[in-house]
């Protein structure tokens, strides 16, 4: 079975390498399918990482055809690279002999629904979460401004139309299954694929508390929370802020460290907005390498994303890269399948709302826990639910059974 996979997202992105190449290539090896990959690859990241990217998939028998990322002007690049996007899909489908399209996220679905509808291929949307509705939510498509407002009309559409054509559908969450159930799509045509982490890249290794601790100007003692990850309108940043202010209450040798790419200057903004002190919080950018070592030198993390419909389809990646280094992680209740996943593994840890008294309440119950436990076992907790093994056996059933539909017909 040759199999297109398509991604306005990069495969030279961080996401890229961690959510897209590692799951092609371990049903390639499982399952035998032949993959052709559709990417839209950012300039500088081309530059530096692009001729490495193509030997190795290349040895790997994986056939790359890389677009460039078109930035500006902001809308009119959008609708350009949509227009590439199709019909350099359609011309691999005409030559390659493509059998099956996958789709990851809603401008490459609905690149794939049009192809389908014209060519009857089966494809698979890998939809992730509610895309329309994070536009709306975070503010990029405001519900007031009309142009936006009858962009995100066309896309819940679009939608529409993308979960009835789709021989199957990924979502990260169960939650996000019950929604779409409700919504008429067949619960058989629908299989929930958290984001999950590699526990052999993600393995702790003893390197990095020191080393980043040292370059950080942290005592050893000290107790340190973390967040790692870009900042935008997706993350309630003041609230992580404000969380650690009520831990400072409970530690007062604590630092909050952000490993981010974001501009210092910005987390400098949200710190003098809050009213911290800017001495016990640091921020340093991690290349994806060094992210493991990076987390080694954190005592628990803590991440809070924007409230709203379309986190009931969120699954962060980060929360598995975590645990997978035996950090305890914070998070919020309502956050996709979060409450159900503390249930099954320790080191989660969730606030009911984004309130001092239940800052307060899991501060104090992770601090007793950390005291009377070792977090070594967070990591073997975890694995059953978030190692990249588990996300990849999902994707092999739903090939085997899309690839059983390819030879019936």
């Amino acid at each position: 079975m040759k199999v297109l996979y398509l991604s306005y997202d990069g495969l030279l992105d961080p996401l890229g390498r961690s959510q897209i190449l590692p799951y092609i290539e371990g049903i390639q090896e499982g399952l035998g399918v032949s993959f052709y990959l559709l990417t839209f690859e950012k300039e500088e990241r081309w530059q530096k990482e692009g001729r490495a990217m193509r030997e190795y998939l290349k040895d790997r028998r994986i056939s790359w055809y890389p677009l460039s990322f078109t930035q500006r002007p902001p809308l009119i690049a959008k609708a350009y690279d949509s227009f590439r996007f199709y019909w350099s899909a359609r011309r691999i489908v005409q030559r390659e002999e493509i059998s099956l399209l996958h789709a990851r996220s809603y401008v490459a679905g609905w690149v794939a629904h049009r192809i389908s509808s014209q060519r009857g291929i089966p494809w698979i949307f890998d939809m992730r979460g509610f895309w329309a509705d994070e536009r709306r939510e975070t503010g990029a498509w405001p519900a007031h401004n009309p142009f936006f407002d009858w962009l995100y009309k066309i896309w819940k559409k679009r939608e529409r139309h993308m979960l009835g054509s789709a021989a199957h559908v990924v979502v990260l969450t169960e939650a996000a299954r019950q929604e779409l159930e409700t919504w008429g799509v067949p619960s058989s045509k629908i299989t929930v694929i958290p984001c999950v982490a590699d526990f052999e890249l993600f393995r702790p290794r003893g390197e990095g508390r020191r080393l980043y601790r040292n370059q950080l100007g942290i005592p050893e003692e000290a107790f340190v929370l973390g967040y790692v990850g870009s900042i935008g309108a997706l993350y309630e940043v003041r609230d992580m802020l404000r969380f650690f202010e009520r831990l400072l209450r409970q530690r007062p040798d604590s630092f909050f460290v952000f490993f981010t790419p974001a501009d210092p200057t910005l987390v400098s903004s949200f710190i003098q907005e809050v009213r911290l002190p800017a001495e016990r919080i640091k921020t340093q950018y991690l290349p994806h390498t060094e992210v493991p070592k990076g987390i080694e030198a954190l005592d628990a993390s803590v991440i809070f994303y924007r409230p709203g419909f379309s986190r009931k389809g969120c699954s962060p990646v980060k929360i598995s890269e975590l645990l997978a280094m035996n950090v305890p992680v914070v998070t919020q209740a309502d956050l996709g399948d979060q409450l159900v996943l503390s249930q099954k593994l320790k080191g989660l840890y969730l606030v009911k709302d984004f309130s001092s008294h239940a800052y307060d309440e899991v501060i104090i119950r992770l601090l007793q826990d950390l005291r009377r436990q070792p977090v070594q076992q967070v990591r073997e907790w975890a694995r059953p639910h978030l190692a990249l093994e588990v996300g990849i056996e999902q994707y092999e059933k739903v090939y085997r059974q899309l690839q059983q539909l390819h030879r019936t017909n």
